[in-house]
């Protein structure tokens, strides 16, 4: 018992040389978390990261991190203090529990490019403009005036290259941010687009990760500008936080619907 209370006391002075988060060994989503076998390789060693940075550092991998509303508000009123461009992710099938409420307030001037993820799980029969001018009307409700609706895929090398060229044509030398909620596959956009873009001439630099703090990540491009991921917010409306896990999987489709035939 002594031994145990040592070890959490250890822990709780214990900081991530890449972040500077506190480490803790519970709370697999919370900021600071390490598996207790890897704070202990890391006590050995003197390199003693948390998961997420072990992650970038090693697999060029970001973990989502969660923080409180409050937290949120500060970073999107630092967007608003910034000229950049806003990179609002969305889940196209659950839009209303994927809206960051008020975030036209926040953005001040800055421009908006609105992501629908999850392309890859409509019908083929759909038509995507119509989904695109749903998106913008929605967007129009909630007081978000996007400069273009773009429909994407983590999972499709094609349409994460197409983002990478619609956010180079919108950023305009800017630096980019990267806003979303939990659940949307914000961060497997991100990681898929970090994993795709090769070569000098791509808009991602990949290659080192300078400036991870607790609150954001900021990923290098080639004209001194980042991209910077932000962690996503809890958004109470969403249909995780209403539904069991196995419920969960029920209607929240990983491959592409197809419409019962007429009879």
């Amino acid at each position: 018992m002594a031994e145990r209370d040592l070890v959490s006391e250890e822990v709780e002075a214990l900081h991530c040389i890449g972040c500077g988060a506190v480490i803790q060994t519970t709370d697999k989503a919370g900021i600071g978390y390490t598996p207790q076998s890897a704070l202990e390789k890391g006590l050995e060693t003197g390199e003693l990261y948390c998961q997420r940075c072990f992650r970038l550092r090693h697999y060029n991998e970001i973990a989502a991190v969660n923080i409180s509303d409050d937290e949120f508000l500060r970073l999107l009123t630092e967007v608003g203090n910034t000229n950049a461009l806003v990179v609002n992710v969305v889940d196209i099938f659950d839009f209303n529990g994927s809206v960051i409420p008020g975030l036209h307030r926040f953005v001040a001037g800055n421009d908006v490019l609105l992501v629908g993820n999850k392309r890859d799980i409509l019908p083929k029969s759909v038509k995507e403009s119509k989904v695109r001018n749903w998106l913008r009307e929605r967007a129009h409700e909630e007081g978000l005036r996007p400069v273009d609706v773009v429909l994407t895929s983590a999972y499709n090398r094609d349409d994460t290259l197409d983002l990478v060229d619609e956010i180079e044509n919108y950023r305009e030398g800017r630096d980019v941010y990267v806003v979303g909620v939990t659940n949307v596959g914000k961060s497997t956009l991100i990681n898929a687009i970090i994993k795709n873009a090769t070569g000098d001439s791509d808009v991602i630099t990949t290659s080192r990760f300078p400036g991870t703090t607790l609150d954001k990540i900021e990923i290098p491009l080639d004209d001194g500008s980042f991209i910077i991921d932000t962690p996503g917010i809890i958004h109470r409306h969403q249909m995780a936080h209403f539904i069991g896990p196995e419920d969960l999987k029920l209607v929240s489709p990983k491959k592409e619907i197809k419409p019962k035939p007429k009879l």
